[in-house]
């Protein structure tokens, strides 16, 4: 029986050896590949998220409140909500509306989320629109539910 050399173990140690190394070198990039993908996709998501959550630096961190202020403090501000008919109402008496005009601002009202009522008051009062007086108690009951 012939024995193999000493060349040939160290050989072949040396096969295993690489190809432990390989091995190792392969998944290190496959991490390395996984990690920067991630990365990648964060980062492609901070700035959106960063963009329309900046707060104003002066702002004391109830951003919802420091946006109201925000938007009470600059008149030249207003917003519609698919509402332009009623900008046929301005300068009227909150008292002096009929059946008719009160139904076109429950409509209003009552089709919107009860998060954006405050900002729709902003904005008739900008507009110097003047809220019915029946439907301004059913206004503060969705607000208070909201």
């Amino acid at each position: 029986m012939v024995l193999p050399s000493p060349l040939l173990y160290q050989f072949i140690y040396f096969c295993n050896m690489e190809i432990l190394v390989y091995i190792v070198l392969f998944a290190i990039i496959c991490v390395g590949v996984i990690f920067l993908l991630r990365s990648h996709k964060k980062t492609e998501v901070i700035p959106e998220v960063s963009v329309n959550s900046n707060p104003d630096p002066t702002c004391c961190g109830a951003h919802e409140v420091c946006e109201i202020d925000r938007i009470k403090m600059d008149p030249s501000i207003i917003e519609y909500y698919d509402d332009e008919e009623l900008d046929a109402f301005k300068n009227i008496n909150a008292d002096n509306y009929s059946d008719e005009q009160i139904d076109q601002f429950r409509e209003v009202l009552y089709t919107m989320q009860p998060s954006d009522i405050k900002f729709w008051l902003i904005s008739l009062s900008r507009r110097e629109i003047n809220l019915p007086a029946i439907l301004q108690q059913e206004a503060r009951q969705l607000m208070a539910e909201a």
